[in-house]
């Protein structure tokens, strides 16, 4: 992964495991209907398995954890070595799939969806949560507006920090861009936002975060959900394979 010395060293920080379980109690409070009804549960970019092996304790469901990285896990079992664009599963074999901020890893946002709605069972759902290309605070080196620049400055900017050299196989996009490119392959991406702010806003791990949350809320809706569209930090989407008319 591109985020080298500074993301490991956050991945293995004291703290880093207890948010991992915080984070797993917000999916299962989004997804425990989900959950219920599914056979064949997938974590779709596991990475260190920790969060995988929390939700499984929450759901009590076996989650098969898939991670392009062996070096990166943590818990092993059920764990498997797996390409997100070259899912080793058969068609239609995922009743219920968790992608958490996984998205803007994966070489081409095309392949995954295609591969998503080969995979999918017909009436299967993927809980996806994917970050915005112009959030505020880059996610994963902490850099104000780092997301927002053409490649060179982005990588220039990341040097200037000190924490990383290069920002090539990173590539947040926008909401617009996300829905359209699950269109392409039939995927309908169900925007749960809202939802989430509504319910789950105490369970959000960044303060400002909780602050912002609370003061959206004051919002009109049709308007707090515009907005949600441009400028929040991360969306919630179930996706599905698209309803035919």
């Amino acid at each position: 992964m591109s985020e080298g010395t500074f993301y490991l060293r956050h991945v293995t920080s004291p703290g880093y495991r207890a948010s991992r379980v915080r984070k797993a109690e917000l999916v299962y409070a989004m997804c425990a209907e989900h959950l219920e009804s599914a056979t064949r549960v997938v974590d779709l970019g596991a990475g260190t398995g920790i969060m995988t092996r929390a939700l499984e304790d929450l759901s009590g469901r076996a989650i098969v954890g898939f991670e392009i990285d062996r070096s990166f896990m943590e818990e092993t079992e059920r764990m498997a070595v797996a390409d997100l664009e070259a899912l080793p599963v058969a068609d239609g074999a995922i009743d219920f799939g968790i992608a958490n901020h996984v998205y803007e890893h994966v070489a081409s946002l095309d392949r995954f969806f295609a591969e998503l709605a080969r995979a999918l069972a017909p009436a299967g759902r993927v809980y996806l949560t994917a970050g915005n290309r112009f959030a505020p605070i880059e996610p994963h080196y902490r850099i104000p507006t780092l997301s927002w620049w053409p490649r060179p400055f982005a990588e220039r900017l990341l040097r200037w920090s000190g924490r990383g050299e290069r920002y090539d196989d990173i590539r947040f996009t926008t909401h617009a861009k996300l829905l359209r490119a699950a269109a392409r392959h039939g995927i309908e991406l169900e925007d749960v936002t809202d939802t989430a702010l509504a319910t789950q806003i105490d369970r959000y791990d960044s303060g400002p975060g909780r602050l912002a949350g609370r003061a959206a809320r004051l919002l009109p809706g049709p308007l707090r959900r515009r907005l949600l569209d441009l400028v929040s930090p991360q969306w919630f989407f179930f996706a599905r394979h698209r309803r035919q008319p």
